[in-house]
């Protein structure tokens, strides 16, 4: 199985972990293999274990303040497993303070940027988790139960969203600063157009490429996409159903492609993703999807 590596169209300064930019494309490209038990952020200063993040028997959850990322797995009965990083910077479990409800806890190392504390958790009450590092903190409210398992309703939305004709989404990335906002348009089976507000625009329609510099359309070769590709979730696994807003249905999950990472669906009784946020090392990034099967049309610059 192929690794997915991230193209940047942007031409943002924005700093992302292994070398991602703004309204990234994926693109398949070889690499080695992860150990499912370990999830590794390679090319960055610093690593980051999380063993518990990819086993279907966990929740993973995570947030961010800033540039300070923390991340969990927690299984029920324990243990929880923690990684913090600031940017692509692991801390280690010394430096973090954990605790649960009005309880600290005792961390110790599981790995490279890897805490882990032995609590009793999602066994029947719930709790309230917070890590913190320097004057940051961030809170989970862990529930009850291990929430239901999420796999027909994510496969669902992977089937919706991969049949449309057309979408039209809009990005905001950042690496814990300021955003960069971009828009845009998805046509089947492989034409995307795209504008952000740093002034960059591009079109691609199969393998052409055309990027705007100072005042002219550029043509450049391109490897290709599929409709697919566009949604940067579509490699998660194991989602698990986190809550429910009226008919809309919310959904976390982990993946290692293209970049190690937890992500947040919501989903409508159709299958149709209408929000999605990706949450990894330096890059924090939401999608809002609109205009399903609308009326776009995207043609080279300069023809209609």
């Amino acid at each position: 199985m192929s690794r997915l590596a991230w193209i940047a169209l942007s031409a943002a300064t924005v700093a992302l972990v292994a070398g991602v930019t703004a309204a990234a494309l994926i693109l398949a490209s070889p690499a080695k293999k992860t150990p499912t038990n370990a999830v590794t952020v390679s090319g960055a200063p610093t690593s980051f274990e999380l063993p518990l993040a990819e086993s279907p028997s966990a929740l993973a959850l995570a947030k961010h303040r800033g540039d300070l990322l923390v991340g969990i797995a927690a299984r029920p009965g324990g243990p929880v497993e923690i990684a913090a990083l600031r940017a692509e910077t692991a801390f280690p479990a010394s430096s973090l303070e954990v605790r649960l409800d009005d309880r600290r806890l005792a961390a110790k190392p599981c790995g490279t940027g890897c805490a882990r504390a032995d609590v009793q958790v999602l066994e029947g009450s719930p709790k309230r988790l917070t890590i913190r590092s320097g004057t940051r903190s961030v809170t989970f409210e862990l529930p009850a139960r291990l929430p239901p398992i999420g796999a027909r309703v994510f496969a669902r939305a992977l089937r919706t969203m991969d049949r449309l004709r057309s979408f039209r989404f809009s990005e905001e990335l950042s690496s814990g600063r300021e955003a960069l906002l971009t828009n845009i348009d998805v046509e089947a089976p492989d034409r995307v157009r795209l504008s952000s507000s740093n002034g960059f625009r591009s079109v691609i329609i199969g393998r052409n490429r055309w990027d705007y510099h100072d005042g002219r359309w550029e043509r450049g070769p391109f490897p290709g996409l599929k409709l697919s590709q566009m949604l940067m979730w579509h490699e998660a696994k194991h989602a698990r159903i986190v809550g429910r807003r009226g008919r809309l249905t919310e959904l976390a999950a982990f993946g290692l492609e293209p970049v190690p990472a937890w992500f947040d669906l919501t989903v409508e009784p159709s299958g149709r993703v209408v929000e999605a946020e990706m949450i990894s090392p330096s890059h924090f990034m939401v999608h809002r999807y609109k205009d399903f099967n609308g009326s776009v049309s995207i043609t080279p610059p300069g023809r209609k």
